[in-house]
């Protein structure tokens, strides 16, 4: 028998323009779609924080690789200042992790 995988509890704080109406992750795990933006986790804009935020149950320890979309396709997926690829975010799940990360602009 398996040993049943613990999970912890991620925030997400995403700081992107409010002018987006949607704001999703998209990742390497199944819980963040797979990499395949149809399946990405919606954030919600918090107007007291002042950034895109959600809470997602993941696997303690698993290292985490995601990217930021303005719609559910690639077509918008996060850019640098100039339209220019930008790196993967990465972390590894721990208790009581807030991930937080800023977008320049989407393509």
């Amino acid at each position: 028998m398996a040993d049943k995988v613990k999970k912890c509890k991620v925030a997400f704080n995403i700081n992107a323009c409010p002018c987006h109406n949607k704001v999703y992750v998209c990742g390497n795990l199944a819980e963040l779609g797979e990499w395949d933006a149809t399946k990405a986790v919606e954030l919600k804009y918090d107007e007291e924080a002042k950034c895109y935020t959600c809470s997602k149950m993941l696997p303690e320890g698993a290292n985490v690789e995601y990217k930021v979309l303005a719609s559910k396709d690639w077509a918008n997926v996060e850019c640098g200042a100039y339209q220019c690829e930008v790196a993967n975010h990465v972390f590894v799940v721990a208790k009581g992790h807030v991930e937080v990360a800023t977008v320049e602009n989407f393509k």
